[in-house]
């Protein structure tokens, strides 16, 4: 028996010796990198999973009672599909999901990312900014130019924070990629667990992309509110006994095109990853647009709201359920995603 494993051993290593040494070198580092992502593979679990049960059993059920408390309840209307008061702060509640999970980044838990220290904060500060702007909106009603052009300011602090080379053109186009994503997500938040899934999508799409180019923590990020996204979905999904509000869905737009503005500068803007981002956020990028461009046609305010969205016209036209809508646009999303993970791998 003790001959046979000798053979067995011997032939191994005459097997290996037999490699090409470039073949062995490629192995090497095929295997050097994927001890290094297991680390990485491990980390987000372990937030993403954290981040998942607070937002399930502490945040939103906390966000839930104080938006009754204080009022901030979503009535009934003409244009609007439910018909009971309903809270409307749970994008509250995935935030502080979102920022206590974080809090590991920043060096309060120990983590080894300290090295982007500056990024998140400036990320979280700014974040705090859309909050306060969604919570007051949510609250007592701000008028929409006002927070249009508040946004706009957060957005042009953003943009010259992150933005790499500051080209006349490239600020422009980021802070309209800013200021339009952040209102195209509040734009589809019309429909029970629309909005909270397309953006979870769209964040586990560039999480994946992160993980493919080695961002660990901007992976982390992704991955992170995603899931404070998906423990929001447990109270969200038709019948939603709970919205996420402006300060919800402002804040999911901000931190995706944010992301998405700091895969491009990584990435010197090539054109696969322009490609790749606006992909994945093709759903509400183009909800937005043709919103736009219908309330100009019709001379409409553009924060007026009607029923000609896409998911409004799947209802209407189509005679699908609030909860089929919600399905068929969830696959759309997790089409165009996969699709936006593959194009940027290429």
């Amino acid at each position: 028996m003790s001959a046979e494993k000798n053979w067995w051993i011997k032939r191994l290593t005459s097997m290996i010796c037999e490699i090409p040494t470039y073949v062995r070198g490629i192995i090497y580092l095929l295997v050097k990198s994927l001890v290094k992502k297991m680390e990485l593979i491990i980390t987000s679990i372990a937030y993403s999973a954290f981040t998942l049960l607070i937002s399930i059993f502490l945040t939103i059920p906390f966000s839930n009672w104080l938006a009754k408390q204080i009022g901030a309840v979503d009535l009934p209307g003409e244009i609007k599909i439910h018909s009971q008061p309903t809270p409307r702060l749970g994008g509250l509640g995935i935030l502080l999901a979102f920022v206590l999970s974080l809090s590991g980044l920043l060096g309060i838990t120990g983590t080894t990312l300290n090295s982007v220290h500056s990024q998140l904060l400036v990320l979280l500060a700014l974040l705090f900014g859309i909050a306060i702007i969604g919570f007051l909106d949510d609250l007592r009603g701000l008028n929409p130019l006002l927070r249009l052009v508040l946004e706009g300011v957060i957005g042009i602090v953003l943009v010259l924070a992150i933005i790499e080379p500051k080209t006349s053109w490239i600020l422009v186009v980021a802070w309209f990629w800013i200021v339009g994503l952040m209102n195209a997500y509040n734009f589809i938040d019309g429909l029970d667990g629309l909005a909270a899934s397309i953006a979870a999508v769209n964040l586990f799409a560039l999480g994946a992309m992160f993980f493919i180019s080695g961002d660990g923590c901007c992976a982390i990020v992704a991955f992170t509110l995603a899931l404070a996204t998906c423990g929001f979905l447990r109270y969200n999904l038709p019948p939603a006994s709970i919205f996420m509000g402006d300060i919800g869905s402002l804040s999911l737009g901000f931190v995706i095109s944010t992301l998405s503005l700091k895969l491009l500068v990584q990435e010197n803007f090539a054109l696969n990853v322009i490609l790749a981002v606006a992909l994945a956020a093709s759903l509400p990028l183009g909800d937005l647009i043709a919103t736009v461009f219908r309330r100009l046609i019709n001379r409409k305010p553009l924060f007026q709201g009607d029923r000609g969205h896409f998911y409004d016209v799947l209802m209407d036209r189509f005679k699908l359920s609030s909860a089929n809508s919600m399905r068929f646009s969830l696959l759309v999303a997790l089409g165009v995603s996969s699709l936006a993970v593959v194009v940027y791998s290429l």
